[in-house]
Parts: structure tokens; sequence; C-alpha cells
């Protein structure tokens, strides 16, 4: 694992950028320490958006359920629809659950740690292709263990998430860690941003730029919290679950989501710097 990018990587990082056009790089949906279950069941729902060039909606993808312990809970499964809708019903509340989705040709992708008090919408994954996962992988220089897992969020505007259409969502001048930090072999990476649809690793970043986004690499599989820290903003925490061979991503509006403070939402129809 190298320190930093080359210069080769760099250039070729910005020959490629313009191929890298990212889908918008996600309480009732955080992990806690409550320990009883409560009564009754709930919906979860949302949509599988394709990360890489063109983007898109992930139709015919299978998405589950599955338990803290990596175990698919019965019965909770279905296909994403067109648009790359998807809705599980009858899902146990207060206990920590988690939504993976695969398609053959793109990265198994895992999303938040969840414990629902109820209903929850917007469940989103980003999932990169095969040979995206490939190219960002050379961009940061990994070559990735298969005993390990990648971890990736946003730090998320107040008020947005992937929904909003085109433009950028990221919270920019953010700082993430991890806890624990044992067993994580490398990151943040922060994702830069040349305009709304180019975005790239860059090693070079110390906080985050209007994409929002972050990588942690090679993280050894169990629990890990990310917590997200930029002066005048409260960031809610995300909880996530590291699983060998498996992206972990918790995208918007479930990632790391601006509360309070930082950029003020933008009003429909309005351009940020980079849109």
């Amino acid at each position: 694992m190298g320190s930093g990018v080359t210069r080769y990587g760099m250039v070729r990082a910005l020959l490629l950028a313009a191929l890298l056009l990212a889908t918008p790089l996600g309480q009732a949906g955080c992990a806690s320490d409550d320990g009883a279950a409560a009564a009754g069941t709930a919906r979860a729902s949302g949509h599988g958006f394709a990360f890489g060039p063109g983007g898109g909606n992930l139709e015919g993808a299978s998405v589950h359920a599955i338990d803290a312990d990596g175990v698919p809970l019965p019965g909770a499964a279905t296909t994403t629809a067109a648009g790359g809708a998807w809705a599980l019903d009858g899902l146990p509340r207060g206990v920590d659950l988690s939504f993976v989705l695969e398609k053959p040709g793109f990265a198994t992708t895992q999303t938040q740690v969840f414990r629902l008090a109820g209903d929850v919408e917007k469940v989103t994954f980003q999932v990169p292709s095969d040979a995206v996962y490939d190219l960002m992988s050379g961009l940061v220089n990994l070559e990735p263990d298969p005993t390990k897992c990648q971890i990736a969020t946003t730090v998320t505007r107040r008020g947005h998430s992937l929904y909003d259409g085109h433009g950028t969502h990221g919270e920019p001048d953010a700082t993430v860690s991890i806890s624990p930090t044992v067993g994580v072999a490398d990151g943040p990476v922060y994702f830069n941003l040349v305009k709304y649809d180019v975005i790239f690793p860059d090693r070079e970043l110390t906080a985050t730029s209007h994409d929002g986004g972050v990588l942690f690499l090679d993280v050894k599989p169990g629990r890990y919290t990310l917590i997200a820290a930029k002066p005048g903003a409260t960031i809610r925490p995300v909880t996530l679950d590291c699983r060998a061979g498996v992206l972990a991503n918790a995208s918007p509006p479930w990632g790391l989501q601006v509360e309070a403070g930082g950029l003020e939402p933008k009003k429909p129809g309005e351009k940020g710097p980079f849109d």
C-alpha cells in the first residue's frame, strides 16, 4: 500500500475522471445499545444506484436483510424493480440488521446497521461495477485483501440525499474518523470533486470536498462507527458491520448526515459551485 498517489496515478486519475460519472456518491435507522426488541414489524424501502460511468439505477439485483452476525433473515429478500426500487416488509423492530445488494458484475454492497423503531425509507445502495471497483482500487494503490472489507460513506449536506437530482450534495471541509482504529489498514481517503459528475479518491485531501465521499481501506471484519466533525455543524454518526469481501457503504441519507449547521440546504433549482 503506497502512502500516496504517484504522479502517474494522479495523471491517470485526471484522464479517467471524465468517465467517473458518479451517481450522487447511503432515529429510526441507527444502531443503539438498547437490548430489548420492540414489538411489531417494520418496512424498509429504497433504491439501488450504480456508481460509475453513466450512473443509473440497478434493476434485477437481489436485496436481503442480515442480522449482526451476517445471517440472512428468513423471508427478508426481494429483487429491485424498475428504477432500482426495492422494499421489504415484516422486518423485526429493535434488533440490529443491515441490507445487502448483490448483482453479477457489481461489488456486493452492504448498508449501515439499522435498529428499526418504525418504517424507514430512502435506504440507498451506491454500487460500483467490478470494473469501477478495480479502477478505484488502482487510484488509491490498493490490492484489496479478500479477508477484509472496504468502508465508504458520504458526509451529506443538511436536507439533502441521493434523491436531489442534478448537483452535488456533500458537506465540504469535514474530517472523518473511525472507531475502533485497530484493524483499519488505511484511511480516511477523501473524494476530490472536479464537477458534480466527475470525482476521484485523492490521498492529498485532508477533509471532504463538496462530494462528501470518504473511504477506509482493508478493514478487519467487525463493527465500526464513523464520526464526522466540522466547526459549527452537528453531524449524525453512523455504524457499519464490516464483512470479508464486502463493500460497506452508508450512503445518503443514512450516512454521515448533517443535522444542524453546515451549508444551508439548496433552494429548488439552485446550483452549487460544482454543479
